[in-house]
């Protein structure tokens, strides 16, 4: 009896001690991230997170669903920190998307848009879609919009970066301000308008939109509207410009 109890106890200490060394084994953290994947356990984040609100596939708006569908993972894209921060990655789109610059040419002065230069600065929700479609042409600049602070304007305010009413920041070539525009008349000779005198003397909000529609004719501008004050008559009222009865000065 006193040798099986004998036995016992060196059977419990032993299994104790191994007990005791298992639970103070550290666990070390792995060299680098470990990516769970789709195919096997689906995206780490929707494995307790709902997925319905991030189920949006719609163009010219970031799709969850198909990237997740290509195999991209949350923290290939976010910074997952604490459980609690998500951003974006500042380089996140161009590690896939090769974000090259682009030239929107629906004006006479067409302007060349830099993605590296802009993603040095802001991260891609900055912009997208808050501002634009992520569709080239998908959404309809007006300089009336900037002004008022809307697409490139939200930034673009003399504060946050330069103002969007100087305009040969993003206007390098404004090939309309090298020519003269003539307006045509009926009963007397044409008016020559320079831009490049103008622009010597005021800045283009001055007058754009201001007075006048970033399209030649499209103020529908008649003498009657002059002698009321309007458009040119702005300035050339006699005071600050000559004035615009004195018809010779135009009609040469």
């Amino acid at each position: 009896m006193i040798r099986l109890l004998t036995i016992c106890s060196i059977v419990i200490a032993l299994t104790s001690c191994k007990f005791k060394g298992h639970v103070e084994t550290k666990y070390e953290e792995p060299s680098s991230p470990v990516i769970a994947s789709v195919k096997d356990s689906g995206m780490p984040c929707f494995q307790c997170h709902s997925y319905e609100k991030y189920s949006l596939d719609k163009a010219g708006i970031f799709s969850h669903a198909k990237h997740k569908s290509l195999g991209v993972h949350c923290n290939q894209c976010h910074i997952i920190k604490d459980h609690k921060e998500s951003n974006v990655k500042k380089d996140a789109c161009n590690r896939c998307h090769n974000l090259t610059s682009f030239t929107l040419a629906s004006s006479g002065m067409p302007v060349t848009f830099s993605h590296q230069n802009h993603t040095k600065k802001a991260t891609c929700s900055d912009c997208h879609p808050k501002l634009f479609l992520m569709k080239k042409g998908g959404a309809k600049l007006t300089m009336d919009e900037m002004y008022k602070g809307n697409s490139c304007g939200a930034c673009h305010n003399g504060k946050k970066a330069f103002a969007s009413t100087d305009c040969t920041k993003c206007h390098a070539k404004m090939t309309s301000f090298n020519k003269d525009i003539t307006y045509p008349s009926k009963t007397m000779s044409s008016v020559v308008f320079s831009h490049e005198l103008h622009t010597a003397m005021f800045k283009c909000d001055d007058c754009h939109t201001k007075l006048f529609k970033f399209k030649k004719g499209g103020s529908g501008m008649k003498m009657d509207d002059l002698y009321q004050g309007k458009y040119c008559a702005t300035c050339h009222n006699g005071q600050s410009g000559f004035s615009v009865n004195d018809c010779q000065r135009c009609h040469k």
